[in-house]
């Protein structure tokens, strides 16, 4: 997993897929991990061909 920050408030986020593919970004619902997001969807959404971006949400997770 990487992290950015920003304004001083570090996000881990993750991305799987091609550079070139369509983004979709999973945004998890409140409270929750990025994690709970199953590999196997993301890793379906990818081997379709879409870059996909899953991050934490400020003060959840990592």
């Amino acid at each position: 997993m990487a992290r950015l920050t920003a304004n001083g408030i570090g996000i881990e986020y993750d991305i799987h897929g091609p550079e070139g593919g369509e983004p979709v970004v999973l945004v998890m619902g409140l409270g929750a991990q990025m994690i709970r997001w199953s590999m196997d969807m993301v890793g379906d959404l990818a081997g379709r061909g879409y870059r996909v971006v899953r991050f934490d949400n400020r003060d959840v997770g990592l």
